[in-house]
């Protein structure tokens, strides 16, 4: 908001602004609220609200991985400090990632991740279903939103040098609905043009009260597509059921190192089937550690959840008929631009 205010002083200060926003990338913290949420007057809307305000950089999409069944407190709603068309998603998962520290069974911590706006750069929400929808009405709008999609990633095919990627997420409701739109959207995407992350979380909010052609506030949705086009390089990398050891997981990302080029800012991201971490190496923080040690400069941020949506986005590691639902699996995706 600073640099806001002293954009507006003159041309020079305004350059000056711009060229200290370009320094700032994207941004992630962990916060434990055990304490927090002791005290009754404090919600956890309350808790994201003071993490919004924390901010030195302009968000346009945020993701919160929390713990299931936080209750929403619509009057504390942290909507109400975010930008005009700024989406949250927040995701009720079993776990939470942060660097390389792996928190199953989380039920104290909160992971934010946001993302600025990037010169350039399109970021799309596509929420499907909400509090009052039927399970009849969403399936008859899953071709409908499907094109959409479709649509937008088809629109950064015209310029040259344009990057796509695909966040999809859903909880235990809309499985079928995000399993059958992701197979819609796989039939159009091919080889390495098209990066896809996510998975399915015990619960799935999404909110932008000011987003005026929806008023969402504390929207449970059964299925949310976020989609990113423009001017950034993303890869996504699936660490599928063959890969149930340290050497296994450790070739994988080091082939995965081999080919991704790294731009000024980056963040990377895990989303990991609950049925691994600790329960399949018989270990803590396995493949977060193993990410960090081939990759130290970006941050890495995610969850632990019941099922993940993913495709290998690599040169020569792309198929068509490769579906996109995964299960005993940990995605990775990078986003870098700059």
């Amino acid at each position: 908001m600073e640099l806001c205010r002293a954009s507006l002083v003159c041309r020079s200060w305004l350059e000056a602004a711009n060229d200290e926003r370009r320094t700032r990338g994207p941004t992630y913290f962990i916060q434990n609220c055990k304490e927090l949420l002791a005290n009754e007057k404090l919600s956890m809307e309350r808790i994201k609200m003071q993490s919004i305000k924390k901010l030195q950089i302009k968000p346009a999409l945020g993701l919160f991985f929390t713990a299931p069944s936080i209750p929403f407190s619509e009057p504390d709603c942290h909507c109400k400090v975010l930008p005009p068309n700024c989406d949250t998603v927040t995701l009720g998962t079993h776990g939470v990632v942060f660097n390389n520290r792996e928190i199953e069974g989380n039920v104290e911590n909160i992971v934010c991740a946001f993302l600025p706006e990037v010169p350039d750069v399109t970021i799309k929400t596509f929420v499907i279903g909400d509090n009052s929808a039927t399970k009849n009405d969403v399936s008859m709008s899953v071709e409908n939103y499907s094109e959409e999609i479709k649509k937008v990633l088809r629109t950064s095919e015209k310029s040259p040098n344009r990057s796509k990627c695909l966040l999809l997420f859903c909880d235990l409701r809309g499985r079928n609905l995000a399993v059958k739109l992701s197979n819609s959207l796989r039939k159009s995407y091919t080889t390495d043009e098209l990066s896809v992350w996510g998975g399915i979380a015990k619960d799935l909010l999404v909110c932008n009260a000011k987003d005026s052609k929806n008023d969402r506030c504390g929207e449970f949705a059964f299925c949310v597509g976020i989609t990113l086009t423009g001017a950034l390089d993303t890869w996504s990398i699936i660490v599928g059921r063959s890969y149930m050891t340290k050497d296994r997981v450790e070739q994988r990302m080091k082939s995965f190192r081999n080919r991704v080029r790294l731009k000024k800012h980056s963040i990377g991201f895990m989303f990991a089937c609950f049925a691994r971490g600790e329960y399949m190496f018989d270990e803590c923080n396995v493949e977060s550690t193993i990410f960090k040690k081939y990759f130290p400069e970006i941050p890495l941020v995610g969850c632990f959840g019941d099922g993940e949506f993913g495709k290998n986005s690599l040169p020569n590691e792309s198929n068509k008929k490769a579906k996109w639902y995964n299960v005993t699996s940990t995605i990775f995706l990078i986003i870098t631009y700059g």
